[in-house]
């Protein structure tokens, strides 16, 4: 679903949702897209070194990611030599087929579960570009039959058609594949990045660990409001169970949503363990309150939303064992 909203987000400047760029230190940009967009577009983190740099993650915003790219060339002093994926969810894969063109001499890396199923990734970029493609048709078939003169529109729809062009030459080059359950490192050059492979949203996760400031970027296993596509729940508890004891870690970036503290963790913990204990949403609503602080409304609005929507799944999971590409 997130897949679909990006697509048709992308598809003209006017409504495309501009990057933000955080500085956390001399080793960390954030990448992240405003509130609004805050749980359609997914962040992003750039981790640099003396001699190098690393992008982590992408998405499916194609035009806020040309963005991105314009400024990283601008920012940069040193090259990009890494690319990373800490998740397997499919836009946030297809999203890697720009940053490979655009910085062609970085190594990719990415789960098992990504090499594995290449193909399929590949055939959701082209779904993708078929997205824009037909919205682009109804949008110049709408603007054919309207009566008023509408320039601005006209020229969105010609920038659109002219992007359309470009990213329908992108492909998706295969990734250095990273095996479960294994750790490695990675030098930026007086920095380090440590990466460690792990099931928990998926069965292709990458936890990426900076030491210099104690940040884990760990996708979409660390999101505040899980996006429950599995019944392998325990898998996912321990890991993060695990996450809150390991000392090192000062704060993490999820694939949706604010950086937090490591404290926080509960909040994710509280829901799967929810899950686990089969609550109904009035029950699980009054669990929540005692682990999930500061929520707005809509974002109150959403926790639920997403506990009932992991809910219908795990009944239907017998169904459907696909947790990758959804």
């Amino acid at each position: 679903m997130r897949l679909i909203f990006a697509a048709a987000l992308c598809l003209l400047t006017s409504i495309t949702y501009a990057n933000q760029w955080h500085n956390v230190d001399d080793t960390t940009w954030l990448v992240s897209p405003p509130k609004v967009a805050r749980y359609i577009q997914a962040n992003q983190a750039i981790i640099i070194g003396k001699r190098c740099a690393a992008i982590i993650n992408a998405h499916g915003n194609f035009v806020a990611l040309e963005k991105m790219i314009n400024t990283a060339k601008r920012k940069l002093q040193v090259p990009v030599c890494y690319l990373l994926s800490p998740s397997a969810e499919a836009h946030q894969i297809t999203g890697m087929a720009m940053l490979q063109r655009a910085f062609p001499s970085a190594k990719w890396y990415a789960g098992e579960t990504v090499a594995d199923n290449l193909v399929l990734y590949q055939q959701a970029l082209t779904q993708q570009l078929s997205l824009h493609e037909k919205s682009i048709s109804l949008s110049t078939k709408r603007l054919s039959l309207s009566k008023q003169d509408n320039p601005q529109l006209k020229a969105h729809i010609e920038i659109a058609k002219q992007r359309l062009a470009d990213w329908q030459n992108l492909s998706l080059q295969a990734p250095s594949v990273l095996p479960p359950n294994t750790q490695h490192m990675l030098q930026l050059g007086e920095n380090k990045l440590i990466l460690n492979t792990k099931r928990a949203f998926s069965t292709g996760d990458v936890f990426i660990f900076n030491p210099i400031n104690g940040a884990l970027l760990a996708g979409n296993s660390v999101d505040i409001l899980p996006d429950v596509r599995h019944e392998r729940l325990s898998t996912w508890l321990n890991q993060l169970k695990n996450l809150q004891t390991d000392n090192r870690i000062n704060w993490l970036l999820p694939s949706y949503g604010k950086p937090y503290k490591k404290e926080a963790l509960s909040q994710p913990i509280t829901f799967l363990l929810a899950l686990t204990q089969g609550l109904d949403v009035t029950e699980a609503k009054q669990y929540f309150m005692t682990h999930y602080h500061n929520l707005d409304d809509d974002e109150q609005a959403r926790l639920l939303n997403y506990y009932q929507l992991a809910q219908r799944r795990l009944s239907a999971s017998t169904k459907n064992q696909n947790d990758v590409l959804h």
